[in-house]
């Protein structure tokens, strides 16, 4: 079996003004270097869109995400979050910290699937029977500052530049902190603080399956 982290990204909901989040602001604060940020990049009024040494930053009027493309095992991108969030202006509601793995199995998905997730003892498996039903699980805890919620399922991805499909287990984590009053800097940055712990936890999560 093979597991892969797919996708890592942290987000902020809130009310943010995109056409304050131009080039120069970037550049002013020393986010990223001219020379870094790419032709494709996007500065409307309404809407920003950084790409940027394996970055995509995207601003709205409700919400940032800042994604990785360019999956790697550091802390630069909690950097870049936490100059923006020290350099601009705005009002947040929401921190969060989103990792997907998946697990390559083959032609054993349904079977490991099974075998984690199902409970015979449930009521609910009555309804459930057959060689096609999938297995998944969803759970959740308070961890550090922000709260754990993972959704764990059997899906079907196709291969980049090929029209092969692959079944996998794809296990979702999200970590999340609610953001009240004023304070609401402190408690992101607090998250941000704790990235590292959040992937930690994540990967011994998944080491189970491995």
């Amino acid at each position: 079996m093979e597991i892969s982290l797919t996708v890592k990204n942290i987000v902020l909901v809130g009310a943010f003004q995109p056409s304050k989040f131009d080039k120069y602001y970037f550049l002013k604060y020393n986010i990223f270097d001219e020379n870094e940020i790419s032709e494709e990049s996007i500065f409307t009024t309404d809407f920003t869109l950084v790409v940027a040494r394996g970055y995509n930053l995207s601003i709205a009027t409700n919400q940032i995400v800042l994604t990785e493309t360019e999956l790697r095992n550091d802390e630069t991108m909690v950097s870049l979050m936490d100059k923006i969030v020290s350099t601009s202006n705005f009002t947040a509601s929401g921190f969060g910290f989103n990792l997907h793995w998946f697990l390559f199995s083959g032609e054993k998905t349904s079977e490991i699937a099974r075998k984690h997730f199902y409970n015979e003892k449930s009521e609910i498996n009555n309804f459930f029977k057959g060689d096609d039903i999938s297995y998944g699980a969803y759970l959740s805890k308070n961890f550090g500052n922000s709260r754990l919620k993972l959704d764990i399922k059997p899906s079907t991805v196709i291969k980049i530049n090929s029209d092969i499909e692959q079944r996998i287990i794809s296990f979702a984590f999200n970590f999340h902190t609610d953001l009240k009053g004023e304070n609401f800097k402190v408690e992101i940055k607090k998250s941000l603080s704790e990235v590292g712990e959040y992937i930690n936890e994540t990967r011994k999560i998944i080491s189970i399956y491995e």
